[in-house]
């Protein structure tokens, strides 16, 4: 029995078709296979889908039948990779036209390494893969899918380490949580006569003393103590960047795409309907996730995007995302106060320099960063870029809001999410499931409130 059972393992491992695991379950996962040891979000069950399919497919007599489905399993796997790394909703590959087009591929080697990889392995796959012949028998067959079963367990061990750092959609019993319900932030509690918002790219809260130390001399909070009460905090994130904004502005669980702008109650139309005149800055263009439409709905009576700021006098900075330099945006928000028509202004502001990857670039600093200690700053360099423009944006508002002639407000500093870095050496020094905030609530306005003058009789 032990032989017959021993002869049946050899003439399945004899008999496995090794020709379609290369053509149609190892070329479409190449990609994410490459990454194992260095990082990436769990693919296992589309694999184990996309395997089963391809099983199926290739016992198709049809060769443009075979072709469609390899090509799609290329497009939807590559889909899904990529969604999921940025925690994007998979229905955003919508706009994945819009994204490539904004897209500055010369900033970033490791997108064109990885293009080049997924064309070839597409061309070989479309080429060579719907040529071979099918499965025949019941062997072949148990060796196809015990191939599947291999890649899906490989691909669950290479990314156990991370996979709870990828947070697409929050769960439906997830409670809303943001920086703005935290500090109960709203027309009536504002006691200053301003209040600037300011979402930061990819600020996450750090997991380890070092970097937790290395962030909190970015934010020192000393430098504005004397003109700012200042309380911090963390609040949990599910998602990417529009999502913090509809977290933080109409407190949902969402994005862009899923939420009903014409039907949510969300804070800058309060804001506007108490007096105040509502104004949005963001360093990228108003086309990219359709911000020039939805910003309006949310109660922004104007928005100010790279060409306005252009406009201002702020400088183009490179980046995967080239716009306006974050630096130069606190400036112009200072004399817009400064110059507004209005007594109460809310003003918001979403950086866009510290996108990943951060590229070196003089502007920040970043061409030789030399944050933290030499031995730190050598191991993870991108990593000290991403701090180091964190650094340059929260100098630039500090020198604004404490310079004296800069008008009374209140301000909130929040990250939008944990940066998505591929490394899983580096992304596992984040929190992943919390971004930091901070609140500052100048001391005048507030003390104004807690003490008013008597009334004259």
């Amino acid at each position: 029995m032990a032989a017959l059972a021993n002869y049946w393992q050899k003439s399945i491992i004899r008999e496995i078709p090794w020709s379609w695991a290369l053509w149609w379950l190892v070329l479409p996962n190449l990609a994410f296979m490459v990454m194992w040891p260095i990082g990436g979000p769990m693919m296992a069950a589309s694999m184990l889908i996309s395997g089963t399919i391809a099983v199926i497919a290739v016992q198709s007599e049809s060769r443009i039948a075979r072709a469609i489905t390899l090509l799609m399993i290329f497009l939807v796997q590559l889909t899904l990779y990529v969604t999921s790394s940025f925690n994007i909703d998979f229905w955003n590959v919508m706009l994945l036209d819009q994204y490539l087009a904004e897209l500055n591929p010369a900033k970033s080697p490791e997108y064109v390494v990885a293009a080049a990889v997924v064309v070839i392995a597409i061309v070989c796959s479309m080429r060579f893969g719907v040529r071979i012949e099918k499965m025949n028998n019941r062997n072949q067959l148990l060796g196809a899918f015990a191939l599947v079963a291999l890649l899906v367990n490989a691909d669950a061990a290479a990314t156990f380490g991370t996979r709870g750092t990828y947070k697409t959609v929050a769960p439906d019993d997830a409670p809303v949580d943001s920086a703005i319900l935290q500090t109960a932030i709203s027309p009536e509690t504002v006691a200053a006569d301003n209040l600037v918002v300011i979402m930061v790219e990819s600020w996450g809260v750090p997991s380890n003393p070092f970097e937790r130390a290395l962030d909190d001399e970015i934010w020192a909070l000393d430098r504005v103590a004397s003109r700012y009460a200042v309380s911090r905090g963390v609040s949990t994130y599910y998602g990417s960047t529009t999502n913090a904004e509809v977290r933080e502005w109409c407190s949902l669980w969402g994005d862009h795409l899923s939420t009903d702008f014409d039907k949510v109650d969300c804070l800058p139309e309060r804001f506007r309907q108490a007096g105040f005149r509502t104004v949005a800055y963001h360093s990228f263009n108003d086309e990219f996730f359709d911000r020039g439409e939805w910003y309006p709905k949310i109660g922004f009576q104007e928005s100010h995007f790279d060409l306005d700021l252009f406009a201002r006098g702020a400088r183009h900075c490179d980046g995967v995302f080239p716009g306006a330099c974050d630096p130069d945006v606190p400036r112009i928000i200072a004399e817009d106060l400064r110059n507004s028509p209005a007594e109460r202004n809310l003003i918001y502001w979403l950086t866009l320099n510290a996108h990943l990857p951060v590229p070196p670039d003089e502007k920040f600093g970043t061409n030789e960063c030399s944050l933290g200690n030499g031995e730190w700053s050598e191991s993870f360099p991108m990593l000290c870029r991403s701090y180091k423009v964190h650094k340059v944006v929260a100098d630039a508002i500090v020198e604004q809001v404490m310079d004296p002639s800069f008008p009374e407000a209140d301000l909130l500093i929040v990250g939008d999410h944990m940066p998505p870095f591929f490394q899983r050496t580096i992304r596992t020094r984040f929190d992943s499931a919390h971004v930091p905030w901070i609140y500052l609530e100048n001391r005048a306005a507030r003390e104004a409130v807690q003490d008013p003058e008597p009334e004259v009789s």
